[in-house]
């Protein structure tokens, strides 16, 4: 009898730890596995003035622009113009009050620094405890007040460019073979550049032009660097050594090539999905022999594909 019972309560018990204990296991297991949270992205955008935009060497000048911070946030934003360090503390401009940097605003003062005649680059950055920083850049022209009427005025919109003077943009554009059917309207600054040597007034002359401005991520980008002499006539066979510097200061990407009978080069790359967005500058050096090298610089606008 007794056999018999000790046989029962062992198998019971067997039977206890086979279909019990597993699930008891297996509950605990999933009970204790916490789901990571999402790493928080913050954003910042320079307003105004805007990329390509025609700005005043002689007065001080009002950098605006928005942020994902709120008066709740711990974050801070500050300015660099011309990679001038250290970077200027921004004031913020939310309704939040003054901890709330949604909206921002920093005065270029001289005693920090100005605009310099030609293009000048300005940055902002978004520091914010729980994430990491992020950046904006645009470039703007700076000009004498004398030599040019459309200088810095109010924005309308954050997604309007003004009507800024352009290099001659009559040429089409030819991307795999098939010719765009309707010119596009891009703002551009005077982007020849020049280099005077022991009094050679033959000189080369260098344009760059994107073929779309803005562009949003993952699309394909044309770039055509135009380089003639002093006279407009072009010069072929011109070496181009160029960098694209991505908007973040995160990435940088050489390309190179030589002008055609036109003195033309078309670079075409694509953008990518998941970079930054703002302002990628295009930094090309150019030589040809005869004449003194030369150098030139362009930009364009990034913008959400979303």
């Amino acid at each position: 009898m007794r056999t018999t019972l000790q046989c029962v309560l062992i198998i019971g018990i067997v039977l206890v730890i086979i279909f019990v204990l597993p699930r008891n296991h297996l509950s605990f297991g999933q009970n204790s596995t916490v789901p990571s949270s999402p790493i928080p992205t913050e954003t910042i955008k320079i307003v105004k003035p805007v990329t390509t935009q025609n700005v005043s060497s002689q007065e001080e000048l009002i950098i605006s622009g928005q942020s994902s911070d709120n008066n709740l946030k711990n974050c801070s934003v500050s300015v660099i113009v011309n990679d001038l360090r250290p970077y200027q503390n921004a004031v913020a401009k939310g309704s939040g009050g003054a901890t709330d940097f949604s909206e921002w605003e920093f005065v270029l003062h001289n005693n920090y620094t100005h605009i310099n005649i030609g293009q000048n680059k300005i940055t902002s950055k978004l520091f914010c405890e729980s994430a990491s920083p992020r950046w904006y850049s645009v470039f703007v022209n700076g000009v004498t007040n004398s030599s040019n009427e459309d200088v810095f005025s109010p924005v309308q919109s954050g997604e309007q460019q003004q009507n800024i003077p352009t290099t001659n943009l009559s040429g089409t554009n030819e991307i795999d073979g098939i010719q765009s059917e309707e010119q596009q309207n891009i703002p551009t600054t005077n982007l020849s550049g020049t280099n005077e040597i022991d009094g050679n007034n033959n000189e080369l002359q260098v344009s760059i032009v994107p073929l779309k401005n803005p562009v949003e991520r993952g699309d394909t980008q044309d770039a055509t660097i135009t380089v003639t002499d002093s006279g407009s006539r072009p010069v072929a066979n011109a070496e181009i050594v160029g960098k694209l510097i991505y908007p973040g200061e995160n990435f940088e990407k050489d390309f190179s090539g030589i002008t055609d009978s036109q003195g033309k080069f078309v670079y075409s790359w694509i953008i990518g999905e998941k970079g930054d967005v703002g302002a990628l500058s295009i930094e090309v050096e150019v030589s040809s022999q005869g004449y003194p090298p030369s150098s030139a610089t362009g930009s364009f606008e990034i913008v959400d594909n979303s």
